[in-house]
């Protein structure tokens, strides 16, 4: 009885093995040939703007099937459950429109982790305080949306841009305010402050003569 159940046993595997390899194949098989495409091609698939960005990947004018399901080519056609685009209110790295900017400093002052550092000086012609610094660090920021609600001009925002890897920790962190702008800007403020002061000592010496 113990060779006959070992001999069972022994084919039992075998056919165990064969049966769940053949349906494994099988799925690969139907899937890769006959069901739509899941997969979207990234890197080589712009996700925001849609489209291809990889000029190595063969057009589909060149490629017939069945070699297109396999090789993935031609994204445009995409008919997935996934969406080939992200949605516009898609929460991803913080952008700044330093034209709106008036270094108010609620954004920095609302972050709970410090990820944002303003600063700004008075010039003429500009509403509020011209930035001097703003400077993000992408290493730190965990998307909580705070500075973009604090906003009062809409100047810090959520793009859609999602790739941050990098080798350098440093390009994590990003100055938006070049060193030309920044002493433009105190040369500015300087100015400003000058002609404030004068201003101000007209005022008193009319106010004198007044009295």
């Amino acid at each position: 009885m113990k060779i006959i159940k070992g001999i069972t046993a022994y084919f039992g595997n075998i056919y165990e093995s064969v049966t769940t390899i053949s349906m494994g194949m099988w799925i690969t098989f139907k899937t890769a040939f006959f069901e739509r495409k899941v997969t979207l091609q990234y890197p080589s698939h712009d996700i925001i703007d849609g489209g291809s960005k990889d000029a190595s990947l063969p057009s589909k004018k060149n490629l017939k099937p069945p070699f297109e399901p396999l090789l993935g080519a031609s994204q445009q056609i995409y008919k997935g459950p996934l969406n080939t685009e992200l949605s516009k209110r898609y929460r991803g790295l913080l952008g700044y429109d330093e034209l709106k900017c008036i270094s108010c400093l609620l954004c920095a002052q609302d972050c709970p982790i410090d990820v944002i550092r303003v600063k700004g000086v008075k010039i003429e012609g500009r509403k509020g305080k011209a930035p001097t610094t703003f400077r993000i660090d992408y290493s730190k920021c965990m998307f909580c949306g705070f500075c973009v609600e604090v906003c009062p001009t809409d100047a810090v925002f959520f793009t859609r841009r999602f790739e941050g890897a990098t080798f350098e920790y440093r390009t994590l962190i990003r100055e938006f305010i070049s060193p030309e702008l920044y002493l433009e800007r105190l040369q500015l403020a300087e100015v400003a402050k000058q002609k404030a002061k004068v201003k101000k000592v007209q005022r008193q010496k009319s106010e004198e003569k007044e009295q």
